[in-house]
């Protein structure tokens, strides 16, 4: 019994030390986006998709971000994915990430997603592993890039989706977001993002989902020693094309 007070004691010590060992951004934050299904036969199709991401609620950039890739179908419940990204991030918030202007970046990822139907249930575990080339903006130049770091993440993300007609759902998301590399610095744990959604489909190419989401980010640097987390929270918008 002594050795269980005693492991809960440290617990509760580290975890308060953590939270004070932290420097919290409040943000609002609204993303657009749209995503579109090219299909080239039964087993391959092209993917495509832009994210359009603001702050305080329309008025500034949060970040930019444009994906391509091709799918191929293995079967019903099992999709494979590879592709590229590019994004733009802008300083915004009290601690930006872009610190010293806005920064690009580069992406190759691969992607699984697997399906789970369950009556009126459909549970997405989608694994996804990213590598990234980061552009770090040399300081007092604004967009002048001095290097590229190196990263890789991966990404976890459990859906589930609820049916209460033909055409209308609720879904709620989780995402976590691991980093790696010798240039991960302080965020192993990069980032969590939670979605309450609902959609309808206008018709058999067309669906609209919307909803609230909840982004926790850990930057890569410290200041005093402290970590930053940026808590970002608002509305997502969706829009699904299949042609």
């Amino acid at each position: 019994m002594k050795y269980f007070i005693f492991f809960i004691a440290l617990f509760i010590s580290v975890t308060v030390r953590a939270q004070n060992d932290r420097l919290n951004d409040y943000n609002n934050t609204n993303w657009l986006q749209t995503f579109v299904t090219t299909p080239i036969n039964k087993k391959w199709s092209i993917h495509t998709e832009y994210q359009w991401r603001r702050t305080d609620g329309l008025k500034n950039w949060q970040q930019s971000l444009l994906r391509t890739g091709v799918n191929y179908k293995l079967n019903e419940n099992v999709l494979l994915h590879a592709g590229y990204a590019w994004a733009e991030t802008f300083a915004y918030g009290d601690y930006p990430i872009a610190s010293n202007g806005t920064f690009p970046e580069h992406r190759i990822y691969e992607q699984l997603v697997l399906r789970q139907q369950m009556k009126k249930f459909l549970l997405t575990h989608r694994f996804r592993v990213e590598q990234r080339w980061v552009g770090r903006v040399k300081a007092g130049t604004g967009r002048e890039i001095e290097d590229w770091l190196f990263l890789h993440r991966f990404r976890y993300q459990f859906r589930t989706q609820y049916n209460i007609t033909s055409k209308i759902y609720m879904a709620a998301a989780d995402e976590l977001f691991i980093g790696a590399g010798k240039n991960v610095g302080a965020n192993i744990f990069d980032q969590n993002r939670i979605f309450i959604l609902a959609g309808i489909r206008l018709n058999k190419n067309i669906t609209v989902e919307g909803g609230y989401f909840n982004q926790t980010l850990q930057q890569g640097r410290r200041i005093n020693n402290n970590t930053i987390m940026q808590r970002n929270n608002g509305v997502v918008l969706s829009s699904f094309f299949q042609l």
